[in-house]
């Protein structure tokens, strides 16, 4: 997805730009501070759990998260400085390492900007935003030096009883030199920090009792505060058209705070269960791979190869809370974690109609937990040696080979054929503990066949037909503060892309992906993975002129899909239509857009939650037949006593929201 494609879609937030990425869709979770969920191809990837993210080939993703594995807060990225965004999908890929499952997303930043600029947004949902832009253009050093400074500061209110008062700043200074022709070096610095209120989860029952509005909260003090700070250095060598060597050094220091709520009074009947999550992280690493094109005969053969080392220092709390005021210590740990990565690609082009590309990659990971709280006095309602209380040092490595096999019978036209194995971590302190590890890192085996072209630069297409198995569905709670295993899944799924240019101001596009994700042996309760997407679609029409009018339309959809295993609860389905119009007139911008246009009312991320509201059954007796709605199913703990109705929690869906924008460019 490159720049044109960007500039074809209103947009100012980084969930607007991962909507490009075909086959991807995102969701918003208890404030807009949080990071988002990712769903593709047939994965609720919760915060980010199988799908790899990456900015300028930087880690986003958060090893051993005091939220959730993996977890992708990109909201230190100011959307107007991407520039293309680079897809693969599937474990095909070995320069690809952990969380690449699903598939990996590569943000790529701008080098330049054609111009200064100052822009101005306001929404009807009470939500501020400036963007200042500097990029000038130096006669000095022979016109080789390009600076660039990019700053952002926003405020949004929301529709919410609560106010989302989701308050954020971001910097981001880039500096590029240009050391021969072929030969670049690139020094970025960014700075992100931002706070947020969240009206939490809501169970379907409370607003449909009428307990609390469907834009309510039953814990206002929910939400949180996040700040990240990047450092890195990159280097580019190409040796003509032969060979490419690159380099990256990168540096970040991260925090994250959220308090949450997610089942209100069943654990304490008179303080409530609110808890308060803790992140605080400094990570570093080094990445490097070298490129060579060589040909034999009439053979031609691409091969690269590279290096990865990443290390995280973490310290991770959680503490049972009551109005963001610490009552108990949950869990307590400092992780080291480290991860070096290999790789051997070598592509061979037999002739212009077939080639193979093999790939061998190697990961090592070392886990390194001290748990702060096996030096208190046990908790009399834990077991000294329980599962959340464990230190220890424990390692694990991987080899994942792949293969991918291009035919061509013409020059528009490829018809391919993947298999390969991929992975992601697992928490630390699960890896560790001592009663019922689990696995390090779980692999993933992908396969899949499908043909794209390109007909007269007007027509993409490209269809696939895919399957992954995932040896568990293993996922740290960090709302629970254990690390759950869910067994053995098989994923089958079919994607369909289409770009078309319909005349050179006018273009169209549509997606569609069908997926069914299954557990490969039925536990019981039902064999169906809960949250995964079954049918998704995206489309819309936009519109480019020369005389300065942009526009479009869009529709995303997402069909209804099971909350549990068993299919009793049913995530409901999103349905949006999205517009935006703009107008440039040499250096001034005008811009209009509106979400949700219908102003439906809908649930984004939803889940499957058991909690226990303040007027529900008694925790400490068998639950009463009416104890729960016919909904929703109410649930006992290993004594038989009610702890709770099971239910579709959601985070209500932004209403019918006008933004208007004005750019000033010099």
């Amino acid at each position: 997805m490159r720049d044109r494609d960007l500039q074809l879609r209103p947009i100012q937030r980084v969930s607007d730009l991962l909507r490009v990425v075909p086959g991807l869709l995102t969701v918003q979770h208890a404030g807009g501070g949080k990071a988002n969920q990712y769903l593709m191809r047939g994965f609720d990837a919760d915060h980010g759990t199988d799908v790899a993210f990456t900015l300028d080939g930087v880690p986003i993703n958060m090893v051993t998260h005091g939220h959730g594995q993996g977890f992708s807060d990109m909201n230190f990225i100011i959307p107007e400085l991407v520039e293309r965004i680079e897809i693969t999908k599937g474990p095909y890929f070995a320069e690809q390492g952990d969380f690449a499952t699903a598939g990996a997303v590569n943000l790529v930043t701008r080098k330049q900007f054609a111009s200064n600029q100052v822009s101005f947004s306001v929404d009807t949902l009470v939500g501020l935003r400036l963007l200042a832009v500097a990029s000038p253009k130096l006669s000095m050093f022979d016109g080789k030096l390009h600076p660039l400074l990019v700053a952002e500061v926003s405020r949004t209110q929301g529709p919410f009883q609560n106010p989302e008062d989701y308050n954020k700043y971001n910097v981001f200074g880039k500096l590029t030199y240009d050391l021969g022709p072929q030969t670049t070096l690139s020094l970025t610095a960014s700075s992100y920090g931002g706070s947020w209120n969240a009206s939490g989860q809501l169970p379907s029952r409370a607003v449909e009792s009428g307990l609390v509005d469907f834009f309510g909260s039953l814990d206002p003090s929910e939400g949180g505060a996040s700040a990240r700070h990047n450092l890195y250095l990159s280097f580019q060598h190409r040796d003509g058209a032969r060979g490419e060597f690159t380099a990256l050094v990168y540096g970040s220091i991260y925090s994250f705070k959220l308090y949450s709520n997610f089942t209100f009074f069943s654990a304490d009947p008179i303080r409530g269960d609110e808890i308060e999550q803790g992140d605080d992280r400094q990570l570093g690493g080094i990445k490097a791979q070298y490129r060579r094109r060589l040909a034999w005969r009439w053979l031609t053969f691409d091969t690269t190869v590279g290096a990865n080392v990443r290390y995280d220092s973490i310290h991770n709390t959680l503490y049972h809370a009551q109005a963001r005021q610490r009552l108990d210590p949950i869990a307590d740990h400092d992780v080291r974690e480290t991860s070096l990565g290999v790789f051997l690609k070598e592509e061979i082009a037999f002739s212009r109609y077939v080639r193979l590309v093999a790939g061998l990659r190697a990961d090592h990971f070392v886990f390194d937990v001290t748990d702060r709280r096996e030096t208190l006095p046990t908790d009399p309602t834990t077991p000294a040696d329980g599962a959340n209380k464990t230190s220890g040092i424990r390692g694990a490595g991987l080899l994942s080979p792949k293969v991918s096999l291009i035919v061509s019978p013409h020059r528009a036209v490829d018809l391919f054929a993947n298999f390969g194995y991929g992975f992601h971590s697992n928490d630390a302190r699960g890896v560790v503990r001592g009663i019922d590890p689990v696995t390090p890192l779980t692999p993933a085996l992908g396969y899949e066949i499908g043909a794209r072209t390109r007909l007269l630069d007007r027509l993409d297409l490209a269809f696939s037909l895919w399957g992954l198995d995932l040896d568990s569905e293993l996922v740290w709670s960090g709302d629970a503060g254990t690390t759950e295993e869910s067994g053995a899944t098989r994923r089958l799924g079919l994607e369909f892309e289409s770009r078309v240019r319909i005349l050179d101001w006018l273009h169209f596009d549509f997606d569609f992906t069908a997926n069914d994700a299954r557990f490969r042996e039925n536990a019981g309760n039902g064999n169906a993975v809960a949250l995964a997407p079954r049918f998704t679609l995206s489309s819309g029409l936009s519109v480019r002129t020369p005389f300065g009018l942009r526009g479009s339309l869009r529709f995303v959809g997402i069909t209804p899909r099971p909350a549990t295993e068993d299919e009793f609860l049913t995530a409901e389905g999103t349905y949006l239509l999205d517009a935006f119009v703009g107008y440039r007139w040499r250096f001034i911008e005008v811009s209009a857009s509106v979400e949700n246009m219908m102003n439906l009312r809908y649930k984004q991320a939803q889940f499957a939650t058991t909690a226990r509201l303040q007027n529900e059954a008694p925790i400490n007796a068998p639950p009463p037949p009416n104890a729960c709605p016919a909904r929703a199913r109410a649930q006992t703990g290993p004594d038989g006593n009610f702890i709770g109705c099971e239910d579709v929690d959601f985070t209500p869906g932004y209403p019918i929201n006008a933004r208007f924008t004005v750019s000033l460019f010099f």
